[in-house]
């Protein structure tokens, strides 16, 4: 189902996630509870406590979890003045080394050490 409003409240069970597509500019506020918000291919994560708030600077899906409990956060569009990156398909990511590539199938075992 799709909605569409100039803002939303989400009251969240403990560690229920829901995720957000086209959020981009809009700004989470957490109300109630702990909230960890994280973007896709983005590194840094986000916790809010009550009363702080995150603007998606991104088009990539955004994934809204509550912690440590309930928690309730609210939802307001076109919050963030417009400014969003480009999602993650072409965004610069990380390619392997080499040496990463090669290490990557290498597993030690305690008795080769020994």
């Amino acid at each position: 189902m799709l909605f569409h409003a100039e803002s939303a409240r989400l009251a969240l069970a403990d560690d229920q996630v829901v995720q957000l597509t086209d959020a981009c500019d809009s700004r989470l506020v957490a109300t109630e509870g702990f909230v960890w918000v994280t973007l896709d291919g983005d590194r840094g994560d986000v916790v809010l406590r009550p009363g702080e708030s995150y603007v998606v600077d991104s088009a990539d899906v955004v994934t809204v979890s509550a912690l440590r409990g309930a928690a309730a956060v609210e939802v307001r569009a076109h919050a963030g003045g417009g400014r969003c990156r480009r999602a993650t398909a072409t965004r610069l990511v990380h390619r392997p080394t080499r040496l990463e590539r090669l290490l990557t199938g290498v597993t030690i075992s305690s008795a080769a050490v020994a």
